[in-house]
């Protein structure tokens, strides 16, 4: 089919200078087998699928030969959770870090999990209406998911006010909420060690209510569950949703990765993952809305 025929697939040599020959494709996968047997590449890539077979570029008119579809491409990088990950920490990933990322899904249906091979997870998502996604869908798809900024060097701007939450994010929170005491508090604990209950601290604005939770705490061997009551009575004048969402918002390196097949530094090898199970909220592109076009697989790089 085109989108096997059409599809560009790049692949880097192992020399000084790092070559990546692009605009491969293939007729069947007995010709990419070949291939790859013969020029051995440390790592190949997927793009995405063009009007016409990339190998034949040089010879489509100007102006004809362009990407129609690619995959939307989530890179979630686990060590992202390490502030609130107790079970694993930096490349590490075990089973029951599987479920800060079930903690999230956004309404596809045809759904592709892969290991990166580093320290994280891609998800490739193939719905007919993701594949046709623009760059500009795309930004702003990942715009709506960028609520909690990765610096943690920077104070967060977390509101325990009066005033309703936007309906995006309180659609996420009602879900996050159903996986918080279980994930958070139950199965990662991340609130029993010093380094866990102080980036909770964190999100208090008033300092005297800080002072004394970090007393308190610091004088016990208390359980996440039993520090999260302490918490909710010191700040029972306040809202609590916003340090759910906080904690539990997922995090994403970016929202089109376009690499998630081959083999990094770390020589493990990129595999399909089981399908973990998902429970919850529903997000789907606006017709009118932003779309993301194939991101070229390292771009300008090529022979």
């Amino acid at each position: 089919t085109d989108l096997f025929v059409k599809r560009e697939i790049a692949f880097n040599l192992s020399t000084p200078e790092d070559v990546i020959i692009r605009y491969n494709s293939f007729n069947d996968h007995d010709e990419f087998k070949k291939a790859v047997c013969k020029m051995n590449p440390t790592r190949f890539e997927i793009g995405p699928v063009y009007t016409s077979r990339p190998r034949d570029k040089r010879t489509a008119r100007p102006g004809t030969f362009n990407p129609t579809k690619r995959e939307l491409i989530f890179d979630i990088d686990m060590t992202d959770y390490d502030p609130v990950r107790t079970c694993c920490s930096d490349a590490e990933i075990c089973k029951r870090c599987w479920s800060f990322i079930s903690a999230a899904q956004f309404g596809y249906e045809h759904l592709l999990w892969v290991y990166s091979g580093r320290r994280g997870i891609h998800l490739w998502i193939s719905d007919k209406e993701a594949m046709g996604l623009t760059d500009e869908q795309r930004k702003s798809i990942v715009g709506w998911l960028s609520v909690v900024p990765k610096d943690e060097s920077k104070r967060l701007n977390v509101r325990f006010g009066s005033r309703p939450l936007p309906a995006s994010l309180q659609a996420s929170l009602d879900h996050l909420a159903v996986v918080f005491s279980e994930l958070i508090l139950y199965d990662q604990d991340c609130f029993a060690s010093e380094k866990g209950w102080e980036a909770l601290l964190k999100l208090i604005p008033d300092p005297r209510v800080v002072d004394a939770l970090r007393t308190q705490w610091a004088s016990s061997s208390s359980s996440s569950q039993e520090k999260w009551k302490d918490f909710k009575s010191e700040i029972k004048h306040y809202k609590k949703e916003s340090s759910q969402r906080v904690i539990l918002y997922p995090n994403g390196s970016n929202g089109g990765h376009y690499s998630a097949i081959h083999v990094p530094a770390t020589r493990r090898e990129c595999l399909k993952e089981a399908e973990p199970s998902f429970k919850g909220a529903v997000l789907r592109p606006s017709k009118n809305g932003s779309h993301l076009r194939p991101r070229r697989p390292r771009a300008d790089r090529g022979v």
